[in-house]
């Protein structure tokens, strides 16, 4: 039976990294990464690595990471996440956009998805 990592809250947050990246330009690389998430070249790389060993991302050496298409499925998701929980937060708890913002972050790598659906459900 096939080992599973589980993809922790600093994964997720380079898979979304990586997503936004790419949006902008085709060509992402790891400078980019560390620059936007403010690590260093090694750490970056080193994420890169197990979202590549988790098949969530592509990189070969000093060429551009790409997510494959169950990468850009969970970014999607992580995304749609982060911008409930935000929406929640300011329409129904009446959070300014930047608090909202930063709070979403925090908390989009715990949420439960029954949690989450009732948030929608209120927004």
């Amino acid at each position: 039976m096939e080992d599973k990592k589980i993809i922790t809250a600093s994964l997720e947050d380079y898979l979304k990294t990586v997503y936004f990246l790419h949006k902008t330009d085709s060509s992402v690389r790891l400078t980019d990464i560390a620059e936007r998430m403010s690590v260093t070249k090694p750490s970056a790389f080193n994420a890169i690595s197990q979202l590549s060993d988790m098949g969530l991302a592509e990189h070969i050496k000093f060429g551009p990471v790409r997510l494959t298409a169950p990468g850009i499925e969970a970014a999607q998701n992580l995304v749609a996440k982060h911008e409930t929980i935000k929406w929640f937060l300011m329409r129904v708890l009446n959070i300014g956009e930047a608090l909202a913002g930063s709070e979403a972050c925090a908390i989009e790598h715990t949420i439960r998805d029954e949690t989450l659906a009732k948030m929608a459900s209120l927004i």
